[in-house]
């Protein structure tokens, strides 16, 4: 009977030893757990990360003009205001074009007349050569009567002055043969009187006269009067040259006629594009950014700015040491400042081969053309933009944070079952900023400490040495 009792007591000491065990157990589990809920947790999860290059700029459309006059005057009529939407060859704004057009018809009207005259010049009008074959012909009586006239008025004057070269020719001649008799005489030769004779007076006499009667003719042959021979002469030859020049014009008055022309077609072109000018057109479709011109103002300082808003590019700054990975034909991502929760695609379209010097650092410019979104996008937006280099899709990432390193290695601590941190060694790859790719013995949905662990809670030991709870 007291055996029983003993074994009885025995059995129930033991009962409760085993359920203070397990109530003691129970108790470190709840306090761990507790601990690993108070601590900064995060989980591991399947994502895609890229490695990027990051950089900012704004948003510029595609073409982005400012359109002014290009003739002076005064404004006549503001057709648009900022914010309005306009199509290519839409008249945006006029100027007072009186004038412009009275020139334009007075341009017109020269450019007729040089247009006139070209073609007579390479084709003339029939009835026109035979006027100048008539006028040619009359010029040439004309000069013959003339040379009648001349001849007749000549012959007289000249035979007037000219009747005693004859007589005095003759005279000389008779002086000259009884000279040359007289010096003959070797008397005379051995005397030497020959000089001082009355054969060389009456010689030297007749020379004078026969010298002064050729004289008086030739002044009276350079006397007459040929006004009217060279007047019907210079006649004769420009009828001539009118002539060749309508039925053969040479290349030089060929030339001179189409120069005239191009000449009077330049003026005409320049009064059109000044009356062209006294309208702005917009050279695109896009939309009204600004409006200076004024109805009654003066056009130098009237403008209009458009934007081409149908495609937007960012021009970002990349630094040497990063500039080799990126290329053209990169994806990138954007967001802005100005609309937190837009997003934006694009592509790099350029990178400028030279680069600029800011603080002793070297950048390159490399453009972003945005791809089509509906997010109201604006002109001069900030822009912060990731040009992706390359990406791994599906893989596991954690938080930055929960990555830790020693001598050994990567690793993360996992959050156990109980609320215990359980190392898990890692081999890391990209980094988004937020997440860090990591591979090892890891599951999707885990969590992982972000912040230090709690202290790790002692196990307690079951009745056989057993130790119950411990490190993963």
């Amino acid at each position: 009977m007291k055996k029983r009792t003993f074994l009885i007591l025995g059995g129930v000491v033991v009962a409760c030893a085993v359920v203070a065990l397990v109530a003691s157990r129970l108790t470190a589990g709840t306090a761990s757990a507790q601990n690993a809920a108070g601590a900064q947790l995060g989980r591991v999860t399947q994502a895609t990360l890229s490695l990027t290059v990051d950089s900012s700029g704004s948003v510029t459309p595609e073409s982005l003009v400012t359109l002014s006059f290009g003739t002076s005057g005064t404004v006549a009529d503001v057709k648009v205001q900022p914010g309005d939407h306009v199509k290519q060859g839409q008249v945006l704004a006029t100027l007072d074009t009186a004038d412009l057009e009275l020139q334009v018809a007075q341009q017109q009207q020269a450019y007729l007349i040089q247009q006139a005259a070209y073609s007579m010049t390479v084709q003339p009008d029939a009835s026109a050569v035979e006027q100048a074959k008539t006028a040619l012909a009359n010029a040439e009586a004309a000069y013959q009567l003339a040379q009648q006239k001349y001849a007749v008025n000549s012959t007289d004057q000249v035979q007037v002055s000219c009747n005693n070269v004859d007589n005095a020719k003759q005279s000389y001649d008779a002086a000259l043969t009884a000279y040359n008799n007289y010096i003959s005489n070797w008397r005379v030769q051995v005397n030497g009187t020959a000089e001082i004779s009355p054969q060389k007076a009456q010689l030297d006499r007749a020379k004078a006269a026969y010298d002064q009667a050729v004289a008086s003719c030739n002044l009276a042959k350079s006397g007459v009067n040929d006004t009217g021979i060279k007047s019907a002469l210079a006649q004769l030859e420009q009828a001539r040259v009118n002539l060749a020049g309508l039925a053969n014009p040479d290349a030089q008055t060929v030339a001179k006629a189409k120069a005239q022309l191009d000449q009077a077609r330049l003026s005409l072109q320049q009064a059109q594009r000044q009356l062209s000018d006294a309208q702005l057109v917009a050279p695109f479709d896009g939309v009204v950014t600004q409006v200076t011109a004024v109805a009654g103002g003066a056009s130098g300082s009237a403008a209009i700015g458009l934007a081409d808003i149908s495609q937007y590019h960012v021009d970002v700054l990349v630094d040497e040491t990063e500039i080799a990975q990126v290329q053209v034909g990169q994806k990138a991502e954007l967001t802005f400042d100005a609309l937190p929760q837009a997003t934006a695609t694009g592509v790099v379209s350029r990178i400028d081969p030279a680069g600029t010097i800011s603080q002793g650092v070297v950048y390159y410019n490399v453009r972003v053309n945005l791809d089509p979104t509906q997010d109201p996008l604006l002109a001069d937006m900030s822009a912060n933009v990731r040009v992706i280099l390359d990406t791994h899709a599906n893989v596991l990432a954690v938080p930055g944070g929960a990555v830790r390193s020693d001598n050994k290695g990567y690793y993360v601590n996992v959050v156990g079952a109980n609320g215990d941190a359980q190392r898990v060694d890692v081999t890391t790859g990209y980094t988004d900023g937020d997440l860090t790719e990591v591979s090892g013995n890891l599951q999707r949905g885990e969590q992982v400490y972000i912040s230090e662990p709690p202290a790790r809670q002692q196990g307690g030991f079951n009745l056989f040495g057993i130790r119950l709870g411990g490190a993963r």
